[in-house]
């Protein structure tokens, strides 16, 4: 690959020379003949260059920016930002010239300067600042054009570029001549430019010629005849590298002129009939570029046809290969299809089963909660029943039979010390039975069924399971002000009597606190907690009451959590949090 980049370069290199010595036609034949798809985005970037370069030398401006435009794209590919930035200027020299141009180079002049100044080099910025005051040599722009000219002039004294200085001074000299009617600073610009140009090894010819003649034009404003045909014809017989025919026409077209002004109509006549078959042969050549570009039109599209026949065959190659390939990918699509119908069935089934067994655990879970509901008011009809059986069967024997012993201690005032002593003993026992009967008989039946309410109930449950100096029930409410609904009272006390009945039994614990927070009117919060022996909730197992499994199913029918902590030899908290 190197060696073949090194070979197109040369050749490239070696076009290049030819199109600086003046060989456009030449060079654009020999690009003609290049095979570029080997080349490499640079290679092709300075390729499509070099044609766009000689389309401008043969005055083919719409093919040579086509041709700028395309190189400066294979330049940015290549990430050559220099070389695609600098082609900006030479679109907007070309554009300049067209009548409906409508400011379109100064998008290109704008590209290039912000280039120049993100590099802070003065040599790419000097080079902007001249085609910028070089495009607006007009009579609008004429301030703005000599204002650039004076900054390049500034900056060229860092940069020191002999060729742009030269530039400078001959563009000065147009813009003092054409635009501002100053012959005379012209002029002077002109004769620096004309020592600038002599002090090159080997000066170019079309830039002298171009110094020669914008002097004869200065002294045409002058009405130094005689001095401006002088020059012209000292610039008619240099031999031009570029643009030939276009200088002599206009070498010519002056000669005429001067020649006119001095009234010597006769050469006057001489020069304008040769300026004219200059402009004819321009004409010529342009018609002949168009013929060979519908020469070359009509040989491509000729090839075009010829080789349709080869493509229709290729095509129809290529139409069977497609069938044969679109039926065996159809063929798979279906098989692929068939597969994903099978597994999607699969799935349905997987997930018709997974529903008929979440179903039947959900009737199963229902029906255990309906168990559990139905042994809660089962166990309270029964606490009530035997409530009511203790206060008003037994308690009234018992009362009864109190009534009876001490009548019939009065009937006996004539006994002995010792039966005395046996009387009241008796009668204090009978004393003592009632009162537990008539505990047993409140306990089971805590004023939730009357009007007290879920904290009077608590609180008078934990004043009678409290024990002196053996254990202490302490009720902390938060904000529990309102009664609730009365199914959800007696379910919640029932709850906090079995929890703190199991305290009793199992936990040896010496302190219960049990918290009723009612934060919000959706919600109430219920926290028991012991500092007794602890235990492994997973090992526990409810032989009577309620039980621990039982209350928290029965808090997620409600819709709430029931939580344990407990923590071997550090007591329990049971946390109860249910919407309302």
């Amino acid at each position: 690959m190197v060696s073949i980049c090194v070979g197109q370069n040369k050749v490239l290199s070696s076009i290049e020379n030819s199109i600086q010595e003046g060989k456009s036609k030449e060079a654009l034949k020999q690009l003609s003949l290049l095979n570029t798809t080997a080349f490499l985005p640079e290679d092709l970037g300075y390729y499509y260059f070099l044609t766009a370069k000689s389309y401008s030398k043969e005055n083919n401006d719409v093919k040579a920016i086509e041709n700028y435009l395309l190189a400066k794209k294979q330049y940015l590919k290549a990430n050559v930002v220099e070389k695609a930035m600098e082609i900006n200027l030479n679109i907007a020299s070309l554009l300049v010239s067209y009548k409906d141009n409508t400011q379109k180079h100064q998008f290109y002049l704008k590209e290039y300067m912000d280039y120049a100044f993100s590099t802070k080099n003065n040599a790419k910025i000097l080079k902007g600042y001249v085609q910028l005051a070089s495009l607006k040599i007009n009579s609008k722009e004429a301030k703005e054009s000599l204002y650039y000219f004076r900054k390049a002039i500034a900056l060229n004294k860092k940069v020191k570029d002999i060729k742009l200085e030269s530039k400078i001074y001959n563009n000065l000299a147009v813009l003092f001549s054409d635009v501002l009617y100053k012959p005379d600073s012209s002029l002077y610009y002109l004769r620096k430019d004309n020592l600038l140009l002599h002090q090159e090894k080997t000066p170019n010819p079309n830039y002298i010629c171009y110094n020669l003649m914008n002097q004869a034009s200065n002294y045409s404003q002058l009405h130094q005849y005689e001095k401006a045909i002088g020059l012209l014809h000292e610039a008619d017989k240099i031999k031009l590298i570029e643009y030939n025919k276009v200088n002599k026409e206009n070498i010519n077209n002056f000669l005429y002129l001067n020649y006119k002004d001095a009234k010597n109509l006769d050469k006057a006549l001489y020069h304008l009939e040769i300026s004219n078959k200059y402009h004819d042969s321009l004409n010529t050549e342009q018609q002949n570029i168009a013929i060979n570009n519908f020469d070359t039109k009509y040989k491509t599209k000729e090839k075009e046809l010829e080789n349709l026949e080869l493509k229709t065959n290729i095509k129809t190659n290529r139409v069977v290969l497609y069938l044969t390939v679109s039926v065996l990918i159809i063929v798979l699509l279906i098989s692929i299809l068939v597969y994903k119908n099978i597994v999607k069935k699969k799935k349905i089934a997987e997930q018709e089963k997974l529903i008929e067994i979440q179903k039947t655990e959900k009737i199963l879970k229902d029906q255990e909660l309906n168990d559990i509901d139905l042994m809660l008011e089962s166990q309270e009809k029964e606490r009530q029943n035997i409530a009511n059986e203790l206060h008003d069967n037994l308690g009234s024997m018992l009362a009864t039979l109190k009534l009876n012993f001490q009548n019939l201690k009065r009937h006996n005032e004539v006994a002995n010390q010792q039966e005395n002593q046996l009387y009241d003993k008796t009668d204090a026992l009978l004393e003592e039975a009632y009162q537990k009967v008539r505990n047993i008989a409140h306990l089971k039946n805590l004023g939730i069924i009357g009007s007290e309410g879920l904290l009077i109930a608590v609180n008078k449950m934990a004043e009678k399971m409290s024990v002196l100096e053996h254990l202490t029930i302490n009720v902390i409410p938060f904000e529990l002000t309102e009664r609730l609904e009365n199914s959800i009272e007696v379910a919640l006390f029932r709850m906090i009597q079995e929890l703190c009945t199991n305290i009793i039994k199992h936990s040896e614990a010496t302190e219960v606190n049990i918290y009723l927070t009612q934060g919000t009117s959706k919600e109430i919060n219920i926290i028991i907690e012991d500092n007794g022996k602890g235990f492994d909730p997973k090992t526990v197992v409810s032989k009577s009451g309620i039980g621990l499994k039982n209350m928290e199913k029965k808090v997620e029918q409600m819709g709430g959590t029931f939580t344990i902590d407990s923590i071997l030899t550090k007591g329990t908290t049971i946390i109860i949090d249910l919407p309302l």
